[in-house]
């Protein structure tokens, strides 16, 4: 398996201490639809999901729906009544999430759902 690397053009948006840029709402579209986002966060550890374009995620152990609001991803487990929202940095080729500014995880792309969530 590839990761997919970044092919989004610079935006103006200061960045956090330690990340390189953030990225806005229709970068983080145009990356995770389609794509199995694949990483680790501080807090719950290693995770792959895989964002459908109608607007489910699908993990292992995961499933809910996923939105784009005011520049950052927003999800909402099956379990779940309110939206957790993280902002994306942007690592290379790889991607930060950051949270109240700063960062909390770090992944990469896949493309597609190579791992059938």
């Amino acid at each position: 398996m590839t990761a997919l690397a970044f092919a989004i053009p610079a935006t103006g948006w200061a960045s956090p201490k330690g990340i390189q840029e953030v990225l806005m709402g229709s970068e983080i579209r145009g990356l995770i639809i389609g794509n199995t986002l694949t990483g680790e966060t501080s807090k719950a550890g290693s995770f792959a999901y895989y964002y459908n374009k109608n607007g489910t995620i699908h993990g292992a152990d995961y499933k809910g729906t996923w939105t784009i609001k005011d520049n950052a991803l927003c999800l909402t487990g099956a379990e779940e009544t309110q939206a957790r929202c993280w902002r994306f940095g942007r690592d290379g080729h790889n991607f930060q999430l950051i949270l109240d500014g700063s960062v909390v995880g770090t992944g990469s792309v896949l493309p597609g759902n190579p791992n059938d969530l």
